[in-house]
């Protein structure tokens, strides 16, 4: 499986086939606008929805979450990272009133590599009162 996902150009795809039929087998409905966007809806209308980026995945939803894991720990070697702090640039805190997200760190990044660290502070880049 490694030199499939890693070794041949048309890994991505043998990848991506290989777990969309897995999902698909297990009840997930794949989204139309969305491919890499899999939902499960159970009996009582709560909800299950993952994401794949790439190799790797990120889910939430209200019922066989811990099911969930076992599962595809067991269909395939992956790692639990437990609950999300950062992907795709965006950092992510979990409260328990709510889910914050910035891309704080991604931000200071950039104005570093344009040596723009130490520029002029400014609160809204638009003034409040413009109309659009």
């Amino acid at each position: 499986m490694k030199k499939a996902l890693y070794g041949i150009k048309q890994a991505p795809r043998a990848w991506y086939s290989r777990i969309d039929s897995y999902m698909i087998k297990n009840g997930f409905c794949r989204r139309n606008i969305e491919p890499t966007l899999y939902t499960k809806v159970n009996e009582h209308g709560q909800i299950l929805i993952v994401c794949l980026y790439v190799d790797d995945m990120i889910f939430i939803g209200y019922f066989e979450i811990d099911e969930f894991k076992v599962a595809m720990i067991k269909e395939f070697e992956m790692t639990d990272l437990g609950l999300m702090k950062y992907f795709l640039s965006i950092a992510v805190e979990q409260f328990e009133k709510g889910i914050f997200i910035s891309q704080n760190k991604y931000s200071k990044e950039l104005l570093k590599i344009f040596r723009m660290e130490n520029c002029k502070l400014f609160h809204t880049p638009v003034a409040t009162s413009t109309k659009l």
